[in-house]
């Protein structure tokens, strides 16, 4: 994955550019999950319930 970094001040204006990063994984990806909602907490329940 390539990233531009940089740092921007509280009125958006860019501070400090680092340029480009390569980023490498460190193994294999994490599987893919076809299921929605991801989980069933609270948190994802509740969602679920107010949407029908």
């Amino acid at each position: 994955m390539t990233l531009h970094v940089y740092r921007v001040n509280r009125d958006g204006a860019v501070t400090e550019d680092h340029g480009t990063v390569n980023v490498t994984g460190k193994g294999k990806p994490l599987p893919l999950r076809d299921v929605y909602p991801p989980c069933k907490c609270p948190r994802h329940s509740a969602a679920e319930a107010a949407a029908r």
